[in-house]
């Protein structure tokens, strides 16, 4: 078994696992938005509690988009499809989705202001994220010029 094999495997599991909590969290999510919004947004009027109700199930449906392509992605790695147009496509999804997370987040922040931190750091992996997506595209395309000159 190589090293790589291990990281894979144990990727895959902490992506499965990140997928039950958010299964989790949209089961609670009315109590865990409520929460939030008494406790940490000190904010008590329905319309504000309903709109970041509406803002955290939109962000849950954000990371499935994360988490699901990122499965995906680790799946063909596993199959040693690194460097493949595959991969490639689910990480321009997974970039829309924190940039979709990101905007659900800045619209939260005018309830309440922690979410513009989540907002910011959303716009960070995305710029990560799009990084290495560039950075595997280039390699792909690299590989292919290598192959027409074997």
């Amino acid at each position: 078994m190589r090293y790589d094999d291990v990281i894979l495997r144990w990727a895959k599991i902490a992506t499965v696992l990140f997928t039950g909590m958010a299964v989790v969290a949209d089961v609670f999510g009315v109590l865990i938005s409520k929460f939030v919004a008494y406790c940490w947004a000190e904010v008590f009027d329905n319309p504000r509690v309903i709109g970041l109700t509406v803002i955290f199930y939109l962000g849950t449906v954000g990371g499935y988009l994360v988490l699901i392509p990122l499965f995906k992605m680790l799946s063909n790695m596993s199959k040693d499809k690194v460097f493949d147009r595959a991969n490639t496509k689910l990480m321009t999804i997974i970039t829309c989705a924190l940039v979709g997370i990101a905007v659900d987040c800045t619209v939260g922040g005018f309830i309440w202001n922690g979410a513009w931190i989540l907002a910011v750091v959303a716009l960070f992996m995305a710029l990560v994220v799009l990084s290495i997506r560039v950075v595997f595209s280039k390699a792909i395309t690299m590989k292919e010029e290598m192959d027409l000159t074997i």
